[in-house]
């Protein structure tokens, strides 16, 4: 996922990447995906460029309760500019900016990619809200418990 910084024309412009080989061959992932969509904004003036970015991503996840494949659909977004020029870096600090040396040509985003699609799996990613498996599984696992009896006694205590 290069952009070729040089090659982009001055003002606005869209790109649109939707190869997913290098999620595919990274080792870090812990799933499998299917698909991958960024929908890319640039604004390219002078030395800086503007870039503005949607992802959309699918894969197969396990579910996290009931250890069952699912397919689900992962989204995320960013803003952050780009440039040559170190003045910038002074001028908007509320900004991300990323400062690239001046011979440089391409830009690899996908390291802002790999983060945004990480950065979007939930802690507890499940199938969904009635996760059949997820019930079956801790229905086994549950047993019923027993009071102890030796703790009986205090069952009664504020009951006064």
């Amino acid at each position: 996922m290069k952009l070729s910084l040089n090659t982009l024309p001055r003002g606005r412009s869209e790109q649109i990447f939707d190869s997913i080989a290098q999620l595919q061959h990274d080792e870090s992932i812990e799933w499998k995906p299917l698909s991958l969509i960024l929908d890319l904004s640039i604004d390219h003036h002078d030395q800086s460029f503007y870039l503005k970015g949607h992802v959309t991503c699918t894969g197969l996840f396990i579910c996290s309760t009931g250890m069952e494949e699912f397919e689900d659909t992962l989204e995320g977004d960013f803003e952050f500019i780009l440039t040559y020029n170190s003045k910038h870096l002074d001028d908007n600090a509320s900004e991300e900016i990323i400062l690239i040396p001046g011979p440089q040509i391409e830009y690899d985003l996908y390291p802002v990619v790999h983060d945004i699609v990480l950065l979007a799996i939930p802690i507890s990613h499940i199938c969904g809200p009635d996760c059949k498996a997820g019930k079956a599984l801790q229905e086994g696992i549950q047993e019923e418990a027993k009071p102890d009896e030796r703790w009986a006694k205090l069952k009664d205590m504020f009951n006064e």
